[in-house]
């Protein structure tokens, strides 16, 4: 008589092997919003920088520096939504806040 967990093997793989699987599956599902989320974390950082670079000057860039921190604030908005969705993969709920 086969178990249940019986039905989820494959013949010759022992029971350990499929805990592991099941353990494998999210960071195959979350690996690639995990490395938009990076992207997202990278050009907030340089555009930061790049903002301080522009005001610091001996004559600011403010016009510059305002278009570099609206492109922040998009970076900003893609990462929050990929933490919204890894959160939804993972079957928790969030209200992220959008920024302007």
């Amino acid at each position: 008589m086969n178990s249940a967990h019986d039905s989820f093997t494959q013949p010759g793989e022992r029971p350990e092997s499929l805990s592991s699987r099941k353990v494998a599956m999210p960071g195959r599902i979350t690996e690639p919003i995990a490395k938009e989320l990076n992207e997202c974390l990278c050009v907030i950082v340089l555009n930061a920088s790049t903002c301080l670079r522009m005001l610091a000057s001996d004559s600011p860039n403010v016009e510059g520096a305002s278009q570099t921190t609206r492109r922040t604030i998009r970076a900003s908005n893609r990462a929050a939504e990929a933490v919204s969705r890894l959160r939804a993969l993972l079957g928790e709920t969030n209200e992220g806040i959008a920024l302007p």
